[in-house]
């Protein structure tokens, strides 16, 4: 083989798999080589502008999450957080005997009218009523005057758990309520929570347990659901200030989040519903464990910090963005926050700035953004079934007996209809075997060459190389002859 470089060129064009460069020399006028030399400078062009694309792409969204074709045994998997609100959040009960805990400051005050604007700091703007600031002034002297706090008043007007839970059947089995059910003082106010690592700390906060066990899901099945009775009690409530026509708001959430309405319901009275729950749960592949937070776009629940919260959840980091501009504009932290310092905690005459801070939500929400999706987490999903209360005198076997059933009263069931859960993992878009494929099918679309051409490309470099080095040594060996003979 011709080791000259022209000669090699020449052998590469022709014999080579990229397709344009034999041109140059199958048609070797002018005119036609102009041609094949801006057609292979486009097609490069355009191979290269496709693989500029495709890392754009990429780089815009580096990961995808895939649903499993498996399903994952629901075999211990833990319970959602359960969370039921009564919309009974100011009751008479309540009122009258903080009414007569009062022996200092303005006793003339009227507490009925002014506890249901109270309310406002749960439901903000939701509720009609006008603020009237000058009697939350009195009410705010009044209570600092016995040495309440609004914490304290907030605990102590809603309906108690022990009072809207009427009976809890969990597995077949018969529980007092206090054992699956504690209280916790929410957004929507006082609420029972269930399979919670959150509770509220009589007379004092919310708190995280020590040392919780959750609940696992062992059987599945309408027979092995949670029943839980509810009566919201209407007698009991102040004039205008039940919530939601009645309606007992459902939360679910992760057992390790605080409870957020990211999965929520509304339970009518007098009804009967049924909750089907199915799980959800997402992981990282691990090209993805690599990748940058940048790159990823979700956080571990280790990764970051929450004020508050300690570990990081998307919902706790929502809750949290509200939480900091309530603390930026008004100084003073919200009262539902775990572990909330007495002395930072919002008191009455607050209410007018939160509600205002509500309202600006397109404003503050933008910090928000620096709340990315969980990496790891656990959804939970329920699909909701109502039914009346009609039927139940006719129950072969009743469970209720002993419960006095009214227009307020509520039945709900929770339970996993299906063995299994669905699992989903979030892995890279492009992995080495998809990049190398990419880039392949684009420069073989544009200029007709593959991993051969490249290997062509090598050898042919090899072959010019070589030739030179053979030369020069010929070179040298001539010099060296013709010496000798002289």
């Amino acid at each position: 083989m011709d080791g000259t470089f022209g000669a090699l060129l020449k052998k590469f064009c022709l014999e080579g798999s990229v397709l344009g460069l034999k041109y140059f020399y199958l048609y070797p006028d002018r005119i036609s080589r102009c041609f094949w030399t801006l057609t292979m400078l486009l097609t490069l062009c355009t191979a290269c502008i496709l693989s500029l694309l495709l890392y754009y792409r990429f780089d815009e969204m580096p990961t995808r999450i895939t649903i499993e074709n498996q399903y994952k045994s629901l075999h211990n998997l833990p319970y959602p957080a359960i969370t039921i609100c009564s919309p009974n959040q100011a009751t008479i009960s309540a009122m009258d005997h903080f009414n007569k805990t009062l022996v200092d400051g303005n006793l003339t005050l009227d507490l009925k009218k002014v506890v249901s604007q109270l309310l406002r700091f749960n439901f903000g703007t939701s509720l009609l009523e006008k603020i009237n600031t000058n009697e939350l002034k009195y009410l705010q002297d009044l209570i600092e005057a016995n040495r309440y706090s609004a914490l304290d008043v907030m605990s102590l007007l809603p309906q108690r758990c022990d009072r809207f839970l009427k009976r809890c059947i969990f597995q077949r089995k018969i529980y007092p309520c206090n054992v699956l059910f504690d209280s916790i003082l929410t957004q929507y106010g006082m609420c029972c929570i269930f399979n919670s690592i959150y509770y509220f700390k009589q007379k004092n906060r919310n708190e995280r347990k020590a040392n919780f066990v959750k609940f696992k899901a062992t059987k599945t099945g309408f027979e092995n659901s949670l029943t839980v009775v509810t009566d919201y009690d209407p007698e009991d409530a102040l004039e205008g200030t039940v919530l939601l026509a009645g309606s007992s708001g459902v939360m679910f959430t992760d057992w390790t989040e605080f409870p957020a309405d990211y999965e929520a319901s509304f339970v009518h009275p007098n009804t009967e519903s049924f909750h089907h729950l199915y799980g959800i749960y997402t992981y990282c592949s691990e090209d993805v464990l690599r990748l940058p937070v940048s790159s990823r776009k979700c956080y571990f629940t280790k990764e970051v910090t929450l004020p508050y919260f300690r570990e990081y959840h998307n919902s706790d980091c929502n809750l949290a963005c509200f939480v900091m501009e309530v603390e930026d504009q008004c100084h003073c932290t919200m009262l539902y926050v775990p572990r909330v310092n007495a002395h930072r905690a919002c008191n009455i005459t607050s209410l007018v700035c939160i509600a205002n801070v509500k309202t600006q939500i397109s404003k503050w929400y933008q910090r928000c953004k620096l709340c990315l999706r969980d990496c790891v987490s656990r959804r939970y999903r329920a699909d909701l079934i109502l039914g009346n209360l009609d039927a139940m005198e006719h129950l072969h076997f009743n469970p209720y007996t002993g419960i006095v059933f009214n227009r307020s009263t509520s039945i709900m069931h929770f339970f996993f209809p299906r063995s299994v859960y669905v699992t989903q993992k979030q892995e890279t878009v492009i992995s080495l075997i998809s990049l190398t494929s990419n880039l392949g099918g684009v420069f073989g679309l544009c200029l007709g060459c593959s991993f051969i051409s490249l290997i062509e490309m090598w050898f042919y470099i090899y072959m010019a190389i070589k030739g030179f080095i053979r030369k020069q040594l010929n070179i040298r060996h001539d010099r060296q002859r013709v010496g000798y003979f002289n």
